[in-house]
């Protein structure tokens, strides 16, 4: 059963996400030669060979940060238009700046290449439950993002509520919103699978409130579920306190003081990967597994980001982005309330 979906899943990532035809190439990037990373990546790989199309697999390191392995840097330099990629990685695929003096999603767009990405795998415990949520896509899913991407794009502010208490708000007048419809066939595109999210980014320093993460945070490619809230406090569209139990709390503040060190020395603000950069909402009717990867796509949950937003749609420049979840009870845009439900059925 297991293996049944890892084919159909590759095939959901060829045909569907990518739509590779006979004749242009297919890079797989993957950091192990074993569990689900290889798996679903040699899914993949026989697949495409079997439609004749010219696949290979590169490895990588496994990493948390820094910069791009030099067999992957050549593969970037040597990408032509038309060609795709499959990223599946435990940990980070490294930045590029040293090389290209710019970031992935820009380089894809500059090359012309199409893409599809699902790094940060390190917790993963259910893999049958991701592997249906990438065939799951559906045609509802993809026009109900549309239309909530549209409400975004023409809102000025937004306003969340949290199941356990989050209150925060911001301005989002003429930021564009971004929707993971998984439509990853035209040159230059790409995204995150499973698709099915969406993500707006907030002008710099304006969002403020407090942030009760009750479902789970980011630290380094690890996703830690919470047994208790993790309390955000935000000022000026910064972290300015969290609180919570002492160890996590303790392993959030060395991972922002992390990048922090790592910016200040590239030359960037090191003050960047306290920014809150991104809000965002899952609109597929799923249950979570406790992988930021897959749960930041279910309807319910809603995200708030902390770091880069160069590239998508934000202005805030630096190394290092983590996702953080929450439950989410109704979100207002320009005064207009929308419960959960009324999310998924726009």
């Amino acid at each position: 059963m297991v293996q049944e979906l890892y084919s159909l899943s590759a095939q959901k990532i060829v045909d569907d996400y990518l739509r590779i035809s006979p004749g242009e190439r297919f890079f797989i990037i993957t950091d192990k030669k074993r569990d689900f990373v290889y798996r679903i990546s040699k899914a993949c790989l026989d697949y495409a060979e079997e439609k004749k199309i010219k696949a290979k697999i590169v490895f990588q390191k496994r990493k948390s940060f820094g910069p791009a392995d030099s067999a992957v840097v050549r593969l970037f330099q040597n990408l032509q238009k038309n060609d795709c990629l499959f990223i599946c990685l435990e940990g980070k695929m490294g930045n590029f700046y040293a090389k290209f003096q710019t970031g992935f999603r820009s380089i894809m767009r500059q090359k012309g290449a199409r893409f599809a990405t699902m790094t940060g795998l390190q917790s993963l415990s259910n893999e049958d439950r991701l592997l249906k949520a990438i065939i799951i896509g559906s045609e509802e899913v993809r026009e109900n993002g549309k239309k909530l991407k549209q409400l975004l794009d023409n809102a000025k502010k937004i306003e969340l509520v949290g199941k356990s208490g989050t209150v925060i708000e911001a301005n989002i007048e003429e930021r564009k919103a971004w929707f993971n419809s998984g439509e990853f066939f035209r040159p230059g595109t790409g995204g995150n699978l499973p698709a099915g999210n969406i993500d707006i980014f907030p002008i710099e320093g304006s969002v403020s409130g407090k942030v009760e993460i009750d479902q789970s945070v980011k630290i380094e490619a690890e996703t830690v579920v919470l047994k208790k809230p993790i309390e955000f406090v935000i000022e000026n569209g910064e972290i300015m306190q969290i609180h919570g139990e002492q160890y996590i709390v303790e392993r959030l503040y060395n991972d922002l003081n992390n990048f922090s060190f790592i910016n200040q020395r590239a030359g960037f603000d090191p003050r960047g990967i306290f920014r809150i950069s991104g809000i965002s909402f899952g609109l597929l009717p799923l249950q979570p597994i406790g992988l930021n990867l897959m749960d930041e796509r279910l309807l319910g949950i809603a995200a708030v980001s902390n770091g880069n937003s160069w590239g998508r749609g934000g202005r805030n420049k630096c190394r290092g982005h983590r996702d953080h979840l929450f439950w989410l009870d109704y979100v207002k845009i320009d005064g207009e309330k929308f419960t959960v439900n009324a999310l998924g059925k726009l």
